[in-house]
């Protein structure tokens, strides 16, 4: 128990009364006792003038004491006098009186130690029966004797009153009997004195027990081996559960304190010493018994932080409510943060009397704060000195803030990209943006995406944007959008493409030329015949049709795959798609000596795309198949719909293979299995199918063939 609640629970306890009165005669404080002795009640007296109370033939004790004020006087004053009770009759008290004086030595008051002193009477011999009746009969507490621990007398009123016994009930048997077990055995493995006390539990005859505090006095017969007890015994229960209650609180004190790191202090400004509360000392960890001042608390703060504690502290004295936090250095070395909050108490002369505080560990509070800050840097760091624009969109899609990389990409400046909805940054054709932005807002997809912007200046610009997801307490907000600037990837890409359509277009003459030239030996044979005829050939004018129909088709996929063409996205039949690539590319073929087997699907697959992109993609394909058949054979074409919703086209050469080594390089720039090849076919073709959202697998086996599967949504 801490020295305030100590002197705090005597001062109310006492037996004796105690009245603490002011230089002006005036009662500051009574306990209980003190109230009970003259009537009143302590809030009764408080405030109210000690003379008002006193009989008028008696002085009041701050005429009494006086005479304790001057130089050289003694330390107390011991007077008898009457007060008047509060039921109009008199007391007779005897006070015994001291000065009160403050830390400066200044007169601060009187405590008066007060018990009744009733008038002297004349001496009175009781004889031994009348002391026996008296003491058994009105005693409060249970008087009894035994010879070795068995009960030979009970005082019979007390004993009925407070266990409902009748004394017959207990005579003859041992006193262990009627002491709870758990107390008996600890009892047990204590040694007595002649006279000694202890407290324990007393069954009642209901079955229930109370607490007793029971003296002993044991005297030892010297006629024989027998001791002979006396037992008086009071009930302390009140007090038992009142003591339980405080040593629970204080328990749950401690844990509430652990559990915070949160330790108490209470500094006495007069003597300079100070009452540390165990959590305190755990956290500071010094001895949990030795005595600590002020200075030695000083002592242990970081040399950095002392004189900002000190004048924390200078604050407190002056009447201030201080929070500071601090640096303490361990024994060990290790630093701690703690943060110091404390309230001062006055006298009443309005000095500081006492500083209460608290003093919490925040070690752990520093470090992750530390860690937040540092995160914070970092986040900023990222968004500050990327290359790439990161802005970040609300549910809404407005824009809720913007990096320097955004307002070089777009043009805007950050404060005029904030509050804009990102969708008038897109181009009028990005439906396909608009779609994805939706989804990822409240389906969650995590799809990147390239998408076409207008800058500020009205210059179109491509991105490849990553979304992010913004969640907070488990819940979407908004998204972060990472965008790459492509546009000048873009275009390389378009060269790239326009240069490999040119090649295949080149490539594939020879086979056009051949196609060509037999429906045009056709015509010509036609028209001779006709020239040198004068009968009507009108039987011959369609087949002659149908040849040119059959040029101007050849013609137009060889101008369709070779002229340079703005990207069109549109819904078109796969099948078909594949259907126009084997009929161009069977010319040449046969030249090759290769037959091209076409299995079509017996259902339309749409997909969304740019057909020529498509053409080009599968011209490509089986080029590099005729390529790895020199002695010729057959290629097989089939498509089929996929699982989950997409479209397969599988290409089956039965050319020379390729090794496993080769096959993981295949679709890298520059990296070909042919002697002139320069790799880009695939790479543009890969491209190609991924602006899709298609797939390519190669899968191959030297000296068997090569299988090329490409996979592409369905649109639905």
């Amino acid at each position: 128990m801490e020295q305030d609640s100590l002197i705090k629970y005597c001062f109310t306890y006492a037996p004796g009364g105690i009245a603490l009165i002011s230089p002006e005669g005036y009662f500051i404080r009574v306990n209980p006792a003190f109230g009970r002795l003259i009537g009143y009640t302590e809030d009764e007296l408080a405030n109210r003038q000690e003379k008002q109370l006193t009989h008028p033939n008696d002085p009041g004790v701050q005429e009494t004491a006086a005479p304790l004020l001057e130089p050289g006087a003694a330390s107390g004053i011991a007077v008898v006098k009457r007060y008047l009770r509060k039921d109009g009759g008199t007391v007779r008290v005897k006070l015994d009186v001291i000065p009160i004086r403050d830390q400066d030595g200044a007169h601060a008051g009187f405590c008066a130690y007060a018990s009744e002193c009733p008038e002297a009477e004349e001496p009175k011999m009781l004889q031994a029966a009348e002391l026996y009746e008296m003491v058994s009969e009105h005693t409060r507490d249970v008087i009894s004797y035994g010879i070795d621990g068995v009960l030979q007398f009970v005082s019979p009123a007390s004993l009925k009153h407070q266990l409902g016994f009748e004394p017959e009930e207990l005579l003859g048997k041992h006193a262990s009997e009627f002491i709870h077990p758990d107390d008996l055995e600890s009892l047990g493995e204590q040694t007595f004195r002649e006279s000694d006390s202890f407290i324990c539990r007393i069954r009642h005859k209901q079955g229930y027990y109370v607490w007793f505090e029971v003296s002993v006095k044991r005297v030892a017969d010297p006629e024989g081996p027998q001791v002979k007890e006396i037992y008086i015994g009071r009930d302390v229960t009140e007090r038992e559960r009142a003591q339980a209650a405080l040593r629970h609180s204080e328990h749950n004190l401690a844990q509430s304190q652990r559990i915070a790191r949160l330790g108490s202090f209470e500094w006495d400004a007069l003597t300079g010493k100070m009452l540390w509360s165990g959590e305190l000392r755990r956290i500071l960890r010094t001895d949990l018994h030795a005595d600590v001042t002020f200075e030695e608390l000083m002592a242990r703060i970081h040399p950095n932080d002392r004189e900002t504690a000190r004048q924390s502290m200078r604050g407190a004295l002056a009447g201030r409510d201080i929070q500071v936090e601090c640096r303490i250095v361990l024994g060990d070395g290790a630093v701690k943060f703690i943060r110091i909050q404390s309230v001062t108490t006055w006298t009443s002369k309005g000095r500081p009397l006492r500083i209460s505080g608290t003093i919490q560990d925040i070690t752990g509070q520093k470090l992750m704060l530390q860690m937040l800050e540092e995160s914070v840097d970092r986040y900023t760091s990222l968004k500050k000195y990327n290359l790439d624009a990161i802005v970040s969109l609300n549910k809404s899609g407005i824009i809720t803030s913007a990096n320097p990389a955004a307002e070089t990409i777009t043009g805007y400046s950050v404060l005029e990209l904030i509050g804009m909805p990102f969708t008038e940054l897109l181009a009028s054709e990005e439906e396909e943006a608009h779609t994805l932005l939706h989804k990822i807002m409240h389906e969650g997809a995590l799809s990147s995406m390239e998408m076409k912007i207008v800058r500020k200046s009205g210059e179109p610009a491509y991105l490849l944007a990553t979304p992010a997801p913004i969640y907070v307490n488990r819940k979407q907000v908004g998204c972060y959008l990472i965008a790459k600037d492509i546009t000048e990837q873009k275009r390389k890409d378009e060269l790239l493409l326009k240069s490999e359509k040119l090649t295949i277009a080149g490539q594939l003459a020879a086979g056009v030329a051949h196609e060509i030239r037999n429906p045009l030996t056709a015509l010509k044979g036609f028209v001779q015949l006709m020239g040198e005829s004068e009968h009507s050939y009108s039987q011959y004018l369609p087949i002659m049709k149908e040849e040119l129909e059959r040029i101007e088709v050849i013609i137009s996929e060889l101008l369709m795959l070779a002229k340079p063409q703005a990207v069109q996205m549109k819904i078109a039949d796969l099948a078909v798609l594949v259907q126009d690539v084997v009929m161009l590319t069977s010319a040449q073929a046969m030249l090759l000596n290769i037959e091209i087997c076409f299995f079509p699907t017996g259902e339309p697959l749409p997909i969304r795309c740019d057909p020529n992109q498509i053409k080009q993609v599968f011209i490509n394909f089986l080029k590099n198949a005729f390529e790895s058949m020199p002695r010729g054979g057959t290629i097989d074409v089939s498509i089929e719909a996929a699982e989950q919703g997409g479209a397969l086209v599988r290409i089956a050469d039965q050319g020379c293979g390729i090794s496993q080594e080769q096959l993981r390089q295949i679709g890298e720039p520059f990296y070909s299995t042919k002697e002139a090849g320069t790799g880009l076919g695939l790479l543009v073709s890969h491209k190609i199918i991924e602006h899709h959202k298609g797939r390519i697998h190669i899968a191959s086996e030297v000296g068997v063939g090569t299988t090329i599967q490409v996979t592409l949504p369905i649109y639905r």
